[in-house]
């Protein structure tokens, strides 16, 4: 009998009070897990379009790093003004840049103009088609990409003899904007550095200093 007593001892499963232990501990880890993806998910979210907007930004800022690393040199094409200039607009400054074309079997070596300015509440990229000549016409047609949305105005500034200048200041020291013909190109002044702050809608601003070259 004692045998008998001891396999039904052995074989007896969990009682009523140890389940309810048991599912009362698995509803409480449960509840926790869900809290956690509740608050990751809600992070994700909210985090997402902030990503979006420093992709755009950092996108932005690298097509005109590229613009500038690929500057014409003056005496090359023997230009009689700088490849790097800022201009007045009714919708603020207007970054001009005249940059060597991606190089093509019809075209091996020529020049673009590029526009950096705001318009419609965006930054747009203006590009000329390729041409062999440093002048352009009146009658160019100009390719536009809005590269950053929600942009209230841009300020441009260029490093020269050791000092930023911004060319639209009343007062500012700024070279001409021309040279007489026949002037050498390696005369012609070109700024070593542009400082560009762009102010969003909301009132943010970011700055970012590339060289030139």
């Amino acid at each position: 009998m004692s045998r008998q007593r001891a396999g039904r001892r052995q074989r007896r499963g969990f009682t009523l009070l140890e389940l309810l232990v048991a599912i009362s501990v698995l509803a409480i880890v449960s509840m926790i897990a869900w809290r956690g993806l509740d608050s990751l998910l809600a992070t994700r979210e909210r985090l997402e379009p902030q990503g979006d907007e420093v992709r755009a930004l950092l996108a932005a800022f690298g097509q005109l790093e590229r613009d500038l690393a690929q500057v014409t040199a003056p005496a090359l094409f023997a230009l009689s003004a700088s490849p790097v200039r800022v201009r007045a607009s009714t919708d603020g400054p207007v970054l001009e840049i005249l940059r060597i074309a991606p190089t093509t079997r019809a075209a091996p070596t020529s020049v673009q103009t590029v526009f950096w300015r705001v318009a419609d509440g965006a930054l747009l990229r203006q590009v000329s088609a390729p041409r062999r000549s440093a002048e352009s016409g009146d009658d160019e047609v100009l390719s536009n990409a809005p590269l950053l949305s929600d942009v209230k105005s841009i300020r441009v500034r260029l490093w020269r003899d050791f000092a930023w200048v911004d060319p639209l200041a009343a007062g500012a020291a700024e070279p001409p904007a021309s040279l007489p013909p026949g002037t050498p190109g390696q005369f012609v002044p070109v700024p070593q550095g542009v400082e560009v702050t762009v102010e969003r809608g909301d009132g943010r601003t970011f700055r970012r200093v590339l060289l030139v070259g």
